[in-house]
C-alpha cells in the first residue's frame, strides 16, 4: 500500500484570517499585544497615507525583548507555534500573562496589507548565546500564488537576514504592513480609530483623582488591570501620523459624572461587593445623595468571574461639543489582562440588556427581586429612574487567572455565551440596578418636597363654599350637554344660526365658574370634576356627531337649492351667504369631533404605541384652528413626519398638544406666530413649542406648572378662559413616562418656549 501525506493550501491563510480576525481594528490591537507579550513599556503605532493602498503603511515599534532569529521562525513563522504555550504562559521580564493566542499576529498582519517587514533587536539579557535580531521581510501575495505551503521556501516570497549584534542597537521590535489591503475613506477611518483608541481604559476610570471623590468611600482606589509582577512599570501606546487622536474628554466626563459605581469580586472573600458613591457634582445636585455598600455573599466558585469594575453615571444632558465622543464612549466595556474585548460597550450592543429595560419603563426592578442585601426599596416607582446606556461610562477589569471560566470566542471577539459569562452579565447588572436605586433614594426628598409645596400652594385658596361650586360646575356641564342636544334638533329645521348660538352657549357654560375654581379648588377636586365631565364626554361627543350628520345634510340641501336655476338671483344670493355661514359651523363642529374621536374614543385609550410626534401634534392642532384664524396667528407644525414619542396612549399626546397650543394661542396675540420643532439626540427626543405675544422668564417659569396659576383674563367661546390646569396635568402625563417638561429661552422671534425631553 502506497503511503501518502497531508498537504495544506496557502488559502488557509485568507481563511485563517477571515475568521480569526473580525475587524481590522481587531487586527491592530492583536498586533499591539504581541508588543505587551515582549514585554514593552512603550509602543507607537504610526499611520501614513492611509487612504493610499499603494503608498500607505502602518508601522508598529515596540521597546520590548525583542526576537532572535530562531524565535521568530519558531514563533512567528510557524503556524499554529507552541511557543507561547511552553512553561507559565508568562513573559521574561515582567512576567505578564501572554494575552496572544494562535497566532493571531502574522494572520492580523494579513488582514491588514499584502507585504509585511519586521525587524527586531533581541535583548540580550533575555536570549540564550551570540544571538543575532532579524530582519524580514514577507510577501502574501507571492504566497497565495503558491499552491501549497511546501511551495513557498522556494518561492522568494519570505526573506531572512540576520541583524548584526551590537552593543548600541536598542532592544525591540518593528513590524510594517505595506500594500494596504483597502483605502480607507474617512468615515471607515474614524470608526477605526475610534476603536483602536478605547482597546485600553481611560486612566479616569482606572485611577480617579481624589478631587472627585473621598478616597475613603472608593472600594479600591488603582484598579488591576493585569496579572503581572510588581515591577512592571505598565504598558503606554502612542499613536502618531494619521492614527493621531483628537481631543479627549474623560478628565471633563469624570468632572461631569454624578455617580461612582464599584464592584469587587473578591475569590479570598467569597463575596461580592458593591459601591455605589455620589461625586462632587452628585452631592450638589442632590443634597440628599449618600454611599452605599452591598454586600452579596457568593457560593464559592473555582471558576469566578472573580474581577473588579468601575462605572461613571451621569445623568442630564451634555455641551453639544461632547455629544460625538459621548455617543463613542458610552457603555460599559470589558477588558482582559488590560485589552478591550469588543464588542462589549459599542454603541449598539446591549450585552447587559439596559436599553431593552430602559424601553419598558417598568416602575419596579425586578433584577433585585428576591435579593436580601439589596434591602427594601424607598420609593415605588423607582425603575422609573432608569438610565440608558448613553449614560453609562464603565469598565470591567479582567484577568485570565481569575476568570478561567470565561472563554474568548476563536474571532477574539466576546465569550463563549457559557456560565461564566452569565455570570458576570448577572453580577455587573445587578451593580447598575442597585444604582438606579440608591439614585432614586437620593432624589425621594427632593419629590416630597415639590408635592407638598404644591398641595400646600392649592390649599392657600380653599374656602368652606368648595362644595357649592364643585355643584355649580357639575350643573354647567349638564347644561352644556342639554344646549348641544337643543342645538342639534334646531339644526335639523334649518335654523344653524341658532345652532350656533347654542353651541356657544353650550362652550360657555365650560368656563362660568373658573373665576372661583382657581380661589377655591385643589388640584384633586379640579381632578374630581374634570373626571365628572369625562363621564358625560361620550353622550357629548354622541351629540356632537349626530349635529355634524345634520349640518352636512342641511350643506347639502343648501347648496342644491342654491344651483337651482328657477330661483330668482336675489333668493340665490341670500342663499350663497346661508350656505357659507353653514359651511362655517359645519368646520367648526367638524373640527371639534374630530378633535374629541381622537382624545375619548376607545382606541385612543386602548393601548399604548409609539406615536407619530407630527400627527399627534395636528389633531391638538385642531381644538384651536378656529381661534387661531381668528386671530390671524399661524400655526407651523416642522415636527419631522417620521419622529416618535416613547409608547404612549394617543390620547394623552393629543391632550399634551392641544394643552400647549391652547396657552400658546391665547399669549400670541393677534398675528402672531406659534411653531413646533424637534429632534432626536443620544439621549431622546426634545420637542419646543415657542410663540410670540406674551413672555415668560424661564427663570420665574416654574409657578405656572403649579395648579390653578393662570394669566388667561379674556374668555374665548373654544378656549375658555383658564383654571391654570393645563400645564400641571401636561406634567403629569409627561412624568409618567419619563419625560420632562419646562420653559426655556425662546429662539430670536418668539417670546416664550415650552421644551419637552422624552428619554431615548
Amino acid at each position: 500500500m502506497a503511503s501518502g501525506k497531508f498537504t495544506v493550501d496557502t488559502h488557509l491563510f485568507r481563511e485563517l484570517g477571515e475568521l480569526l480576525v473580525g475587524r481590522d481594528s481587531t487586527a491592530l490591537v492583536e498586533l499591539i499585544k504581541n508588543a505587551y507579550d515582549a514585554d514593552a513599556e512603550e509602543v507607537t503605532i504610526h499611520g501614513q497615507d492611509l487612504d493610499d493602498q499603494t503608498s500607505g503603511s502602518i508601522s508598529i515599534q515596540d521597546s520590548g525583548t525583542g526576537m532572535a532569529r530562531d524565535q521568530f521562525e519558531r514563533g512567528f513563522l510557524r503556524i499554529a507555534s507552541r511557543l507561547k504555550d511552553e512553561g507559565d504562559r508568562r513573559s521574561e521580564r515582567y512576567k505578564r500573562r501572554y494575552t496572544g493566542a494562535k497566532g493571531i499576529g502574522r494572520l492580523a498582519a494579513h488582514k491588514l496589507a499584502r507585504q509585511v517587514e519586521v525587524y527586531s533587536v533581541p535583548d540580550p539579557n533575555f536570549v540564550r548565546g551570540n544571538a543575532r535580531g532579524v530582519d524580514a521581510t514577507i510577501d502574501w501575495d507571492q504566497i497565495e500564488r503558491c499552491t501549497t505551503f511546501d511551495e513557498i521556501e522556494s518561492s522568494g516570497a519570505i526573506s531572512v537576514d540576520d541583524v548584526p549584534r551590537s552593543g548600541k542597537a536598542t532592544p525591540g521590535t518593528t513590524i510594517t504592513l505595506r500594500r494596504l489591503r483597502r483605502k480607507w475613506t474617512p468615515a471607515e477611518r474614524a470608526r477605526f480609530f475610534a476603536e483602536v483608541q478605547t482597546f485600553n481604559p481611560p486612566a479616569e476610570l482606572v485611577n480617579p483623582p481624589l478631587s472627585v471623590v473621598k478616597g475613603d468611600q472608593l472600594l479600591f482606589q488603582r484598579a488591576r488591570l493585569a496579572d503581572a509582577n510588581a515591577r512592571d512599570p505598565g504598558f503606554k501606546v502612542d499613536l502618531t501620523g494619521d492614527f493621531e487622536t483628537g481631543d479627549e474628554y474623560w478628565p471633563t466626563l469624570l468632572q461631569a459624572a454624578h455617580w461612582i459605581v464599584e464592584i469587587e469580586a473578591s475569590r479570598a472573600e467569597r463575596k461580592v461587593k458593591y459601591n455605589i458613591v455620589p461625586t462632587k457634582l452628585g452631592r450638589e445636585s442632590f443634597p440628599a445623595a449618600r454611599a452605599r455598600r452591598f454586600t452579596e455573599p457568593r457560593k464559592e466558585s473555582p471558576q469566578g468571574p472573580f474581577f473588579q469594575a468601575r462605572i461613571l453615571v451621569r445623568e442630564g444632558s451634555s455641551p453639544k461639543i461632547e455629544r460625538a465622543w459621548l455617543g463613542r464612549s458610552s457603555g460599559i466595556r470589558v477588558y482582559m489582562e488590560g485589552f478591550r474585548v469588543l464588542p462589549y460597550g459599542e454603541p449598539k450592543d446591549d450585552w447587559l440588556s439596559i436599553d431593552a429595560d430602559y424601553k419598558k419603563r417598568q416602575k419596579t426592578l425586578p433584577h433585585l427581586s428576591g435579593l436580601e442585601f439589596a434591602g427594601d426599596p424607598t420609593d415605588d416607582r423607582e425603575g422609573l429612574l432608569s438610565l440608558g446606556n448613553s449614560a453609562y461610562f464603565g469598565a470591567v477589569f479582567l484577568t485570565a487567572a481569575d476568570a478561567p471560566g470565561l472563554r474568548m470566542l476563536v474571532n477574539r471577539e466576546g465569550f463563549v455565551p457559557e456560565g461564566g459569562y452569565d455570570e458576570l452579565i448577572r453580577i455587573v447588572r445587578t451593580a447598575v440596578n442597585l444604582a438606579t436605586r440608591v439614585r432614586a433614594a437620593s432624589k425621594v426628598a427632593q419629590r416630597d418636597k415639590r408635592r407638598e409645596e404644591r398641595r400646600e400652594s392649592a390649599a392657600a385658596s380653599v374656602e368652606p363654599s368648595r362644595l357649592d361650586l364643585r355643584q355649580a360646575v357639575e350643573v354647567s356641564v349638564r347644561r352644556a350637554s342639554e344646549f348641544a342636544s337643543e342645538a342639534r334638533k334646531v339644526a335639523a329645521t334649518g335654523d344653524f344660526v341658532g345652532a350656533k348660538a347654542l353651541i356657544e352657549r353650550a362652550a360657555a357654560e365650560y368656563s362660568i365658574s373658573s373665576d372661583t375654581s382657581q380661589r377655591l379648588m385643589t388640584e384633586g377636586a379640579i381632578l374630581r370634576v374634570l373626571a365628572s365631565v369625562g363621564t358625560q364626554m361620550a353622550a357629548f361627543v354622541h351629540e356632537i356627531h349626530g349635529l355634524l350628520g345634520s349640518a352636512q345634510a342641511v350643506e347639502r340641501a343648501v347648496e342644491m337649492l342654491r344651483d337651482d336655476t328657477d330661483l330668482p338671483t336675489a333668493g340665490r344670493k341670500k342663499l350663497a351667504q346661508l350656505l357659507k355661514a353653514i359651511g362655517d359651523l359645519r368646520r367648526a363642529v367638524e373640527r371639534q369631533a374630530i378633535y374629541l374621536t381622537d382624545v375619548v374614543s376607545p382606541d385612543a385609550r386602548r393601548r399604548r404605541s409609539r406615536q407619530k410626534l407630527a400627527e399627534r401634534f395636528e389633531a391638538g392642532k385642531r381644538l384651536v384652528e378656529a381661534a387661531a384664524e381668528r386671530r390671524s396667528i399661524t400655526i407651523e407644525n416642522t415636527i419631522p413626519a417620521d419622529l416618535k414619542s416613547p409608547p404612549m396612549f394617543p390620547a394623552e399626546l393629543t391632550l399634551v398638544f392641544s394643552n400647549l397650543l391652547t396657552n400658546a394661542v391665547k399669549a400670541a396675540q393677534a398675528n402672531g406666530r406659534i411653531r413646533a420643532t424637534a429632534g432626536s439626540n443620544e439621549e431622546g427626543i426634545v420637542l419646543r413649542v415657542e410663540n410670540t405675544g406674551k413672555a415668560v422668564n424661564p427663570e420665574t417659569g416654574e409657578k405656572w406648572f403649579r395648579p390653578f396659576e393662570s394669566t388667561t383674563t379674556e374668555t374665548d367661546p373654544v378656549l375658555g378662559q383658564g383654571m391654570g390646569m393645563g400645564l400641571p396635568i401636561t406634567r403629569n402625563i409627561l412624568e409618567e413616562y419619563g419625560a420632562s417638561i419646562r420653559f426655556v429661552r425662546p429662539l430670536r422671534g418668539y417670546a416664550t418656549a415650552l421644551e419637552i425631553r422624552f428619554p431615548k
